[in-house]
């Protein structure tokens, strides 16, 4: 499940956790400084290897009530045949994780993972036809799950030289499940061009484990993620509703 194993590093997750040296911090770890969304939304990538595309990709919000939100993705690759969806329930306000659940289906077999956050701990149960595990993680006080970097980045105070640094638990990967230092800082604005069009888009570089990974968001109210490189995949807006 090459392609599967490879989509681990649409975020942050493969690189490891660290210690920054010598950064200039914000010294706050709460990263969500405004919600850029109000309702349901869904936004479609196409996802390159090099010149080659490979598979696309969905990221879906929807409210559940006033209090949560859903946060969801999903991702295909034909040539592999293999589907993987992930869903994150979260704090409408503060994007907390309450839970997680990740499907992979493919040539191996379905493999499913679920992560309950309670107070300050994660239990992550992962089944497949030939593993099953169970694994309990405590966290510090304030912590967000890996598989809503990708909506949480868009909620940043978006201003050329903002850094951050804070706690990322690696809940559903296929492994056991750790926590991660994410430094994370807003570059500047650059124009992107992508399936979808041509956009102003403030670039973030996010940095764990010693290596970086590069994001772009649109200049406006959405901030809607417009392309996203991984150091593996690449992620291209193609449309949005």
């Amino acid at each position: 499940m090459r392609w599967a194993l490879t989509l681990l590093a649409t975020l942050p997750v493969l690189l490891g956790a660290c210690e920054e040296e010598s950064v200039p911090l914000s010294g706050n770890t709460d990263v969500v400084s405004q919600i850029p969304w109000a309702a349901t939304e869904i936004v479609r990538y196409r996802l390159l290897s090099g010149d080659d595309i490979v598979g696309s990709g969905e990221l879906r919000l929807r409210p559940d009530g006033d209090e949560r939100i859903i946060l969801d993705q999903r991702f295909e690759f034909p040539d592999e045949g293999i589907t993987d969806t992930v869903s994150v329930v979260a704090d409408a306000d503060t994007l907390r994780p309450l839970s997680a659940d990740r499907l992979i289906d493919g040539p191996e077999g379905i493999r499913r993972c679920e992560a309950k956050y309670k107070a300050n701990a994660v239990t992550v149960d992962q089944k497949s036809k030939d593993s099953e595990r169970t694994d309990k993680l405590d966290l510090p006080p304030t912590f967000y799950d890996t598989w809503s970097d990708l909506f949480l980045w868009r909620s940043l105070a978006f201003a050329e030289g903002f850094e951050v640094r804070y706690a990322d638990v690696l809940s559903c990967s296929l492994a056991k499940p750790d926590l991660l230092t994410i430094v994370l800082k807003v570059k500047r604005v650059e124009s992107v061009t992508v399936p979808a069009g041509t956009f102003d888009a403030w670039r973030l570089e996010i940095r764990s484990g010693g290596e970086t990974q590069k994001a772009w968001y649109a200049d406006d109210e959405a901030r809607t993620l417009v392309r996203y490189d991984n150091g593996d995949l690449v992620f291209e807006l193609e449309s949005s509703e």
